[in-house]
């Protein structure tokens, strides 16, 4: 005999939602939270919100990942390009690193100019679904996550760069958002350093 169980009705529906949500974010469509965080200088903030019609972009970063360092140049050449076009974060996933560290490698990347967050309890991190460094996920206006994954693919695998870049994803996906058009490849696989479990 059926009966309305409120507790049955309730998970059943969270997994539905959990289900969904999973299948929209292979095509990157999924709601990013407006997650309040507090960056490196203390400042309060909202990595995954723009500013009016702008897009968020965030870059997952470790201090010691050798690609995600590589990477460094690139990432200040876009937030330059697109200077006032978006809003950028950089985000350090290292939770043990220390404000000394992210001090030093913030200098030594040049990225002291670059707005930075310590996500010691991976909350970006469970909220984009980002798996490793470097990874980048832009948010749109609205709120939706609209790409996830790498840079550009400089690397063809671990250790193995190209000698020529051939597809600029995130470059690609910014400028799609930025003229009121879909992003042609919502997601790219990166190829970096797996983002560290917390303890």
């Amino acid at each position: 005999m059926w009966f309305f169980d409120p507790k049955r009705c309730c998970v059943g529906n969270m997994i539905r939602l959990f289900v969904i949500c999973t299948m929209l974010m292979g095509s990157a469509l999924c709601a990013a939270p407006a997650l309040a965080l507090k960056d490196v200088d203390g400042n309060m903030c909202t990595p995954l919100r723009g500013a009016g019609q702008r897009p968020a972009v965030v870059f997952f970063i470790t201090h010691d990942c050798p690609v995600a360092n590589k990477f460094a140049p690139e990432i200040r050449r876009i937030t330059t390009n697109f200077s006032g076009k978006a809003k950028f974060t950089l985000v350090y996933v290292d939770p043990d690193i220390t404000a000394k560290g992210l001090a030093t490698h913030r200098k030594d990347f040049g990225y002291r100019k670059l707005s930075a967050v310590h996500d010691r309890r991976h909350q970006l991190v469970r909220a984009t679904g980002a798996k490793v460094t470097p990874e980048a996920v832009v948010v749109d206006s609205a709120g939706k996550i609209v790409y996830r994954g790498r840079i550009n693919n400089f690397y063809e695998a671990i250790g193995k760069p190209r000698r020529v870049i051939t597809r600029h994803d995130l470059r690609d996906a910014l400028k799609a958002v930025l003229a009121g058009r879909p992003v042609p490849e919502p997601q790219a696989k990166a190829i970096g350093c797996f983002i560290p479990k917390l303890k």
